[in-house]
């Protein structure tokens, strides 16, 4: 494969656990909305996820519900789990998702996953509403950024880890409605649940990023 959409989620979070399982709609869990709106990248869609048997059933449910594939690595260090997956499907580079992001913006990611320049890793303005873009990596990007880390060391937080490596960004163009620090889209706590809820309980699953935006700068939760 040239260029995916590479999913990372796994079942125990430390913060909310289940609740990439969690019930957002009736008839749509987290990892549903994720997998619609990463395949609206146009590009082929993988679930990185880890070997700990506390992710079995979100495998089992992934293969039943969906044609993508999956791979499945360290626990903790989601840097060697994301290079052996590049090394096991082949991968140039990746669209890298965040299983907290259920807002996140195919679009971002569409645009600049096509940029022929050479990079290392693209990453966002620090004034970005959290949860919008998280990053697209390269293979030399993730051979650097792998030999910085230790084999079980655990990787959660990234930034430290590009910094140490000192890697070729390059900082994507955004939206001007992108930069507003009062609204936050990422499903970290309990409390976040009833805004993913509203929002798609008035919108279709796949609705573009900027309609979002819009709707709660009118409707401020």
């Amino acid at each position: 494969m040239n260029s995916v959409a590479l999913i990372t989620a796994r079942t125990e979070s430390s913060r909310f656990p289940g609740k990439i399982l969690e019930n957002i709609s009736a008839k749509k869990k987290s990892i549903d909305i994720l997998i619609s709106r990463a395949k609206k990248t146009d590009l082929p869609v993988i679930l990185a996820t880890t070997n700990l048997k506390s992710d079995d059933n979100l495998c089992k449910y992934v293969k039943k519900n969906h044609l993508i594939k999956i791979f499945r690595g360290s626990s903790k260090n989601k840097i060697l789990r994301w290079h052996q997956c590049f090394k096991k499907f082949n991968i140039k580079k990746a669209c890298l998702i965040d299983g907290d992001d259920l807002c996140f913006d195919y679009e971002l990611y569409k645009k600049n996953i096509k940029i022929n320049k050479r990079f290392e890793i693209m990453t966002y303005p620090k004034s970005i509403i959290t949860g919008l873009f998280n990053n697209i990596i390269s293979l030399n990007g993730l051979k650097k950024l792998v030999t910085v880390v230790k084999k079980n060391q655990d990787t959660e937080m990234i930034e430290p880890f590009i910094e140490k490596a000192m890697m070729k960004k390059i900082i994507i163009k955004i939206n001007k409605k992108y930069i507003n620090k009062k609204i936050r889209l990422t499903f970290d706590y309990k409390e976040d649940l009833q805004l993913f809820k509203k929002i798609y309980s008035k919108f279709e699953t796949t609705i573009d990023t900027k309609d979002i935006i819009d709707f709660l700068i009118k409707n401020p939760m």
